[in-house]
């Protein structure tokens, strides 16, 4: 009797132990900066991409270099910076990169333009990021007061599109407004400067402004309930020359992506310290930013909404909105993550 109770007791030790051991390795795998990924690295020669991006809507992708995630798929990635992403995708299109990010309007602007240019995923999603933002010593208070005004945009770019639908919700039309074309670095700038009265653009900016300048602003939404979707575009060129690259980088992300929704906060201060954002910042707006994987049926629809808007406009010569399933490259995300397409073909 009393050896069976030692031969119990025994055997209780030994399956405590395993589940500790299981439950204390189980957080190791996702313990510091650093994602413990079981699967095999790839074993065959680096290939170097050229990636342009825009830090703050495709922070994924330095989050990815950072991380490793494209060294393990045996891809050499060299980010370059830009301060828009219709600058970045004006880079792909001049043959400096092989693969952009930018906003969904900045590829729909170019689409009636460029036949070449494909999506293979989105990176991020975000809302609330776009605002327009008015001195009050201008005269403005609501947003009928921005009639006769000055505005600055930077045109072919998501606030271009955002102001426009702004303006209809409010029954203005562009023609009641004078739209100054700058670029997003310039904003700041020339709105505290006074030489314009209001400025329509996106997060960072839009907390710097409204930092600088206080109670002197009056800001108001301008992207209403819609979501900007940041994609990963490259050409159709390099999807003919380097289909398993496009394959590896979406690995990469996919990697990307649940590292971060795991390391949310260390994400964060990875972003904050390499781009020296301000703590408020990051504490304000980063919620607004969605780290998702995907070619979906709702991008579809918000593309040929703003198609629709781009000829109503008469921003292009064409009069028929482009049919966007040519122009998703879905094989890449197809074999990594399958279930993250939800086109309706």
């Amino acid at each position: 009797m009393k050896f069976s109770f030692i031969i119990i007791v025994v055997i209780v030790l030994v399956i405590s132990v395993g589940v500790f051991l299981y439950f204390y390795d189980l957080p190791q795998k996702y313990t510091g900066l650093f994602i413990q990924d079981s699967s095999q690295k790839y074993s065959g020669p680096m290939e170097k991409v050229t990636l342009t991006a825009y830090p703050d809507y495709a922070f994924s992708v330095y989050v990815a270099k950072e991380k490793g995630f494209f060294e393990k798929e045996g891809l050499d990635v060299n980010i370059k910076t830009f301060e828009s992403g219709r600058l970045a995708m004006n880079s792909l299109e001049n043959g400096e990169a092989d693969i952009a990010t930018a906003a969904d309007f900045v590829f729909v602007r170019d689409s009636f333009d460029r036949k070449d240019i494909r999506i293979f995923s989105v990176a991020t999603i975000s809302d609330n990021t776009h605002e327009l933002v008015a001195r009050r010593d201008k005269g403005i208070e609501n947003i009928l007061d921005i009639k006769g005004k000055k505005i600055g945009v930077t045109k072919k770019s998501s606030g271009e599109f955002y102001f426009g639908n702004l303006l209809i919700e409010n029954k203005l039309h562009l023609t009641d407004v004078e739209l100054i074309d700058l670029k997003p670095s310039e904003m700041a700038i020339v709105l505290e400067r006074g030489d314009i009265d209001a400025v329509v653009t996106w997060e960072p900016i839009v907390s710097k402004i409204k930092k600088n300048l206080g109670q002197e602003i009056v800001s108001f939404p301008a992207q209403g309930d819609q979501d900007v979707y940041f994609l990963l575009i490259t050409r159709q060129e390099y999807i003919d020359k380097s289909p398993e690259v496009l394959e590896r980088f979406t690995r990469a992300m996919i990697k990307t992506e649940e590292f971060i929704k795991v390391h949310p906060l260390e994400t964060e201060e990875f972003m904050r310290t390499k781009f020296n954002y301000d703590i408020e910042y990051i504490q304000l707006t980063w919620q607004k930013f969605k780290i998702s994987v995907e070619l979906t049926q709702m991008l579809l629809l918000a593309m040929d909404n703003q198609a629709r808007w781009i000829i109503a406009n008469n921003l292009t010569g064409a009069t028929e909105i482009p049919n966007y399933l040519d122009y998703i490259y879905t094989d890449a995300l197809e074999k990594v993550k399958p279930e993250a397409i939800t086109i309706i073909k």
